[in-house]
């Protein structure tokens, strides 16, 4: 079972990687373990969405801050709970912990996803997490602009109900102040090579 696991998060990593860049980005160096460069940086994508307070988002909001944003679902048994805990970890080992950085997370599975529900789990791993959710046609186009890959896969556990698994892309994204995307990690990073990385974009 977690080889199964472990191939899938991989699978999803890759898939995620590469739809990313055929997509909208196209250009990027791989520079070691899981660590991609884009070149000469991208502008993200922006857009509207609402936040864990029931609140409009836009990365308007954020302006001036350096961005590490996320895609996952609270109910992820795996590769999201792995993801939050380096992003918090790799932050707190900064020499000025968080740095400014604006640690976006935004849901797959938004019938779940709820604002409350988002706020609850974003608070486990770092609580100055901006959690999303929104407009499922919204969404979906932040998913398409992002490559987010996503499916769906029910799988029934009792006579009484259901369980599901969203199946989505595992890569970090990482902008400087200016919003121009500069790297992509994935979640098989160690915390010091996320740090790292994330020192590298405070000094760009």
């Amino acid at each position: 079972m977690k080889i199964k696991i472990q191939l899938a998060v991989l699978v999803t990593i890759l898939t995620g990687l590469a739809f990313f860049f055929s997509q909208y980005f196209q250009t990027g160096t791989q520079l070691e373990r899981g660590l991609v460069s884009v070149s000469g940086g991208r502008p993200l994508p922006d857009f509207t969405l609402v936040d864990q307070r029931n609140e409009s988002f836009s990365l308007e909001n954020v302006r001036g801050r350096p961005v590490i944003l996320f895609f996952g679902y609270t109910n992820c048994p795996d590769v999201c709970p792995l993801a939050m805990r380096k992003i918090s970890e790799s932050l707190k080992a900064l020499p000025r912990p968080g740095a400014s950085f604006a640690v976006i997370f935004i849901t797959v599975d938004p019938v779940r996803d709820v604002p409350e529900r988002l706020a609850e789990w974003v608070a486990r791993y770092y609580p100055d997490t901006i959690a999303l959710t929104g407009d499922i046609e919204e969404l979906r186009r932040v998913w398409s602009l992002y490559g987010a890959a996503r499916s769906e896969d029910y799988e029934a556990v009792s006579s009484s109900g259901e369980t599901y698994y969203v199946s989505h892309s595992a890569v970090i994204y990482v902008a400087d102040r200016n919003h121009i995307l500069r790297y992509i990690l994935t979640p098989e990073m160690t915390v010091e090579e996320i740090r790292d990385t994330l020192s590298m974009v405070l000094r760009q």
